[in-house]
């Protein structure tokens, strides 16, 4: 049975994944929590980003692995945060973020969320989703990562974090379909292995 790898050291992607691959496509996951730093690249996309970390972690370790990235791009902030939410959140976090934003009457947003599978010494294949929506003027709900508490997708008034504690299923739907196009390829691939 083929292991596949996926390193992360978020608690929330943990259970996000092992939810998903485990429920809608029967499939685990092993989660690593690497004993190195895997190294992120300056990028203009998550999509960038998550294929050089994968290509790094899995020339270092001699296996395949999955990595996964979120981008958030704000028109009212140039596409600030984009790639480098983790590093806003570190920094200022939710309340002063949206601080920077009270007198910002263009709140649209445009999250993307990629996953990138690599073997050692090949080229990562990455997979992109994503969505539109806006960011609320104050944190909401009680669960997630930092841009959950104040993204609201297109078509809802609740943040994604308000969704995630109401429906899952629903929640997960507007982070696009990158999840779902790479455990479809991946089960196509190596369906003799898993």
């Amino acid at each position: 049975m083929k292991k596949l790898i996926y390193l992360t050291t978020n608690p929330y992607k943990v259970a996000e994944a092992n939810e998903f691959f485990g429920k809608k496509y029967g499939f685990n996951l092993e989660i690593v929590n690497p004993d190195f730093e895997i190294l992120e690249t300056q990028a203009k996309t998550c999509g960038e980003v998550v294929a050089f970390s994968a290509k790094y972690a899995a020339d270092k370790l001699g296996y395949a692995v999955l990595k996964s990235d979120t981008g958030l791009y704000l028109d009212a902030l140039g596409g600030l945060p984009g790639p480098y939410n983790h590093f806003f959140d570190k920094q200022i976090g939710v309340e002063k973020f949206l601080e920077l934003l009270k007198n910002e009457k263009n709140r649209k947003a445009r999250l993307e969320h990629c996953f990138a599978y690599c073997e050692p010494g090949e080229d990562p294949i990455v997979f992109t989703g994503g969505g539109t929506g806006t960011i609320s003027y104050e944190p909401k709900g009680n669960v997630g990562r930092w841009h959950d508490f104040f993204y609201i997708p297109d078509g809802e008034t609740k943040t994604l974090s308000e969704l995630r504690e109401i429906n899952y299923e629903k929640e997960a739907s507007y982070w696009g379909d990158a999840k779902d196009q790479f455990a479809k390829w991946y089960i196509e691939k190596y369906k003799d292995e898993i």
